[in-house]
């Protein structure tokens, strides 16, 4: 980030060389698997650095720095999406209907046990759970990331593999009873 931050262009390939399809691959699961948000939120991420490096602070490490970006650009993402649907709610009481096919979309985009499990999650556990175990970062990156100490993040991760155990449980009984 430094050379990054002096111009070169060489540096500015290897980073994106290195973390453009981690990224990707974290804005996929974070915003509905959907891989074309995915994609133009690698693409922002990086923009973003190449119109700002001097937001990076010298000492700090490059990797929980470009998740912490990451997550920020999805907690925008979940404020646009909770006022489209304010706004689609709204809609609705006044009897002017989505199309079935624009639902069906919907529908589809939550696909898979695991994907619901997570859904459920606030932003944040979803957030901790997905660096850990599909970017695996440390424990040490994520408690930078959200700035708690190390073992809290410890105990928040555990619980949160609890409650993703239960949810997927849970939907597995369901099924299995046909409710």
């Amino acid at each position: 980030m430094v050379l990054i931050q002096d111009g070169d262009h060489r540096a500015f390939e290897n980073l994106y060389e290195r973390y453009a399809h981690r990224l990707n691959g974290f804005f996929y699961k974070m915003l509905w698997a959907d891989r074309e948000m995915a994609e133009d939120n690698v693409h922002d991420l990086f923009a973003k650095i190449i119109d700002r490096p001097e937001l990076f602070k010298q000492g700090n490490d490059v990797k929980p720095w470009l998740f912490r970006i990451a997550a920020n650009m999805c907690k925008n993402a979940y404020r646009k999406r909770s006022f489209e649907n304010t706004y689609r709610e709204q809609l609705e009481e006044q009897q002017i209907f989505i199309s079935s096919v624009e639902r069906k979309i919907d529908e589809n985009i939550q696909s898979g046990m695991l994907s619901e499990a997570l859904d459920k999650l606030d932003e944040d556990r979803r957030t901790m759970f997905l660096l850990r175990y599909q970017q695996d970062l440390s424990l040490k990156e994520i408690a930078a990331i959200f700035d708690l100490p190390e073992g809290t993040i410890k105990s928040r991760i555990f619980y949160i593999k609890k409650l993703l155990a239960g949810a997927i449980e849970d939907h597995e009984i369901i099924l299995k009873d046909g409710k």
